[in-house]
């Protein structure tokens, strides 16, 4: 989606995404964006950020908890939200639900509400931070509920270096 949410939606279909062979080594398909790709590692909890097959930006990240999982494959991202807040699907009384928080950057990747995203509430990234783990400051929490949370200053940097359509590739 490339409209606001308030407006009637438009979207990018994926016969507009032209593909190219990957410097990944594998016939996939990639972004047309300037050579640019996001990949993220599940297993080591890092996101990277590639333009012309070179990296130029890598941040530590907190992923999906294990009965919420970070799904992986190939996404694009079609929506960038700031300054916006999001809002549990889950009813009050489920475990997983959360209250209305505040997001500064958010690239949506998949539809029914995976993003990247900024998050205030973590201070602690990286392995181990999809489970149950200690944060000094907000005590005791666990890995998101799909998305994949970063540092503000990192969904900074990336908010506004990717376009719309970029791939995002997830791997375990």
């Amino acid at each position: 989606r490339v409209s606001s949410f308030n407006s009637i939606p438009f979207y990018i279909y994926s016969k507009f995404i032209k593909p190219f062979k990957s410097f990944m080594g594998k016939n996939r398909s990639t972004s047309t964006n300037y050579g640019k790709m996001i990949v993220v590692n599940l297993s080591r909890e890092r996101l990277y950020a590639y333009q012309g097959g070179k990296q130029v930006f890598s941040t530590v990240v907190v992923t999906g908890r294990s009965t919420l999982p970070t799904p992986t494959g190939t996404f694009h991202v079609f929506a960038k939200l700031n300054h916006t807040v999001f809002h549990s699907p889950w009813s009050k009384n489920s475990p997983y639900w959360y209250p209305p928080t505040h997001i500064n950057y958010a690239l949506e990747f998949l539809s029914g509400g995976y993003y990247l995203h900024d998050s205030w509430w973590h201070t602690v990234y990286g392995p181990g931070t999809s489970g149950w783990h200690y944060d000094p400051v907000y005590g005791w929490q666990w890995g998101t509920h799909g998305c994949v949370a970063m540092p503000i200053s990192a969904a900074y940097w990336l908010y506004n270096w990717t376009p719309v359509g970029i791939m995002v590739q997830i791997i375990r």
